[in-house]
């Protein structure tokens, strides 16, 4: 073997290396023979496990003696890379130094059950067509190891290994949802073929860069409203208050107002009127009861949530995993609405984790990295260029004395292009649901709505709503069944 070719094998080793976590190097360190890993900075640990492996540098024996080793699990991931790399220097294998026959070093390595063995195509693609059992994971990374982990972000005793080598082949992303055939290799289990990626075939597969893609006005409404599911908080969000594909949307609540029940009817009504849209759910900090009721409604796959007995991390994490999940479809053209209740739980969650420390404290004990986070978050909602969409519909706690849900409602505000706000006085007399069509406004503007539901808009607010309010309205919006006979009623009423 030639020093060039040397020098490129020490090369594509320290690339990869450097990539993984000094939590994952040290048990790799210690089984191809670098002596005192765990006393080694990162750089020191990767510099000795590339001379043992190019032939420069004596492993130390394995020793039995002494007490076990704590942490020997050794990332299949690594492995997997490190092989493939060896097999793309064959002759790495003659090298030998004074003290080592490198060549037994590799076989052995190459002989772990976590590496992939050099196989007969047609025995490969026969193992594959025999596997029939397949598995569907969100890819997460964590502590350096990239995984499979349930779509519903429960823990799970089985989570599916992912290798570098799948990831960089198949171009994936933190937040893909990927199905595959996987196996198992020493009780772990490694995926060994990519089938979905984000519910499109790998031969299809194609998408765009979310934060980098071209932004559209949302124009396209969301339905909500049929003969079947007619409530007035459809015909609310069908025909006065309309929600486009792309929006940001802010349910502004006082407590007790119903806000949960607005969500539930609004999901429920979405998930079976929009065929073609992914509608999920997120619940943060929320009551057992309150997780039932809506499990009901939207339990599967896109229903994830966390309980006031969970860790504020925790309650984070699930949070941003199903964001990811979001933005990973909106890139493949799909359109996805989700439902947040609420944002207030979610600001007081990351308010105590250590990623909000270090900003400025405002009132109420707020920091500045919460407001924003919480504003990134809901800035994640867009109408993207290629097709596809995020909307986001969440609910803010407002008129509660604490100063910092006053400070969210402004930040938000100031970004979000619809609202609906609830009314306090309604709720207090059992008017459900307690819309408040006055205070609440959406973007007519860029919407697709014809003049004269515009023109009706601007009627109801400026001479019926002051006249007659939002509790005679809500009445004209349980006796009609249909927007033509609602526009009827009002101008009838007014005359």
């Amino acid at each position: 073997m030639t020093r060039q070719n040397v020098n490129e094998f020490k090369y594509a080793c320290r690339e990869f290396l450097s990539k993984q976590g000094i939590a994952a190097l040290r048990p790799y360190g210690r089984e191809v023979g670098v002596a005192e890993p765990t006393k080694k900075n990162k750089e020191e640990l990767i510099s000795a496990i590339v001379a043992v492996l190019a032939g420069e540098l004596a492993p130390i024996p394995r020793s039995k003696k002494g007490a076990p080793v704590k942490d020997d699990f050794v990332d299949p991931n690594i492995h997997e890379y490190m092989a493939y790399l060896c097999k793309c220097y064959p002759a790495v294998s003659e090298l030998q130094c004074d003290d080592l026959d490198i060549q037994s070093r590799l076989k052995e390595l190459k002989e772990h059950p976590f590496i992939l063995k050099v196989e007969d195509p047609n025995a490969r693609a026969l193992e594959r067509k025999e596997s029939r059992e397949i598995f569907k994971g969100q890819l997460e990374t964590l502590n350096g190891v990239s995984m499979l982990l349930p779509l519903n972000c429960m823990n799970s005793v089985e989570k599916i290994i992912i290798s570098v080598e799948l990831i960089r082949v198949y171009s994936l992303r933190e937040g893909d949802v990927v199905t595959c055939h996987a196996e198992k290799r020493n009780n772990v289990l490694v995926a060994i073929e990519v089938l979905t990626i984000n519910e499109l075939i790998v031969d299809s597969f194609k998408r765009v860069d979310f934060e980098s893609s071209e932004v559209h006005f949302p124009e396209k409404s969301i339905h909500f409203y049929s003969e079947k599911y007619n409530s007035p908080t459809s015909k609310y969000l069908q025909w006065l208050i309309p929600v486009a594909k792309g929006q940001r949307g802010l349910v502004l609540a006082p407590p007790k107002a119903g806000k949960s029940s607005l969500l539930l009817e609004s999901v429920s009504a979405a998930l079976k009127l929009n065929k073609s849209m992914r509608v999920f759910t997120l619940l943060v900090d929320q009551s057992p009861e309150n997780i039932g009721l809506f499990r009901k409604v939207t339990g599967g796959e896109n229903f994830v949530y966390t309980t006031y007995e969970d860790e504020p991390d925790r309650q984070v994490f699930v949070a941003e995993f199903i964001l990811k999940r979001a933005k990973r479809y909106a890139e493949c053209g799909l359109d996805v609405l989700l439902v947040v209740d609420s944002f207030s739980a979610l600001a007081h969650a990351y308010n105590e984790t250590d990623a909000s420390v270090g900003g400025k404290l405002l009132l109420g004990g707020l920091e500045s990295k919460t407001v924003h986070y919480l504003k990134r978050f809901f800035g994640t909602a867009r109408c993207l260029g290629n097709g596809g969409s995020v909307t986001i519909l969440g609910a803010l706690a407002v008129d509660t004395g604490n100063p910092m849900d006053e400070i969210l409602k402004a930040e938000l505000s100031s970004i979000g292009n619809l609202e609906v706000s609830l009314s306090d006085e309604l709720a207090k007399r059992r008017i459900y649901p307690s819309i408040d069509l006055v205070h609440s406004q959406g973007n007519h503007s860029s919407i697709q709505l014809e003049e004269r539901e515009r023109a009706f808009d601007a009627f109801l607010r400026s001479s019926y709503l002051p006249a007659f309010g939002n509790e005679a309205l809500l009445e004209l919006l349980k006796q009609s069944s249909s927007f033509e006979e609602l526009e009827e009623k009002v101008y009838q009423a007014i005359k």
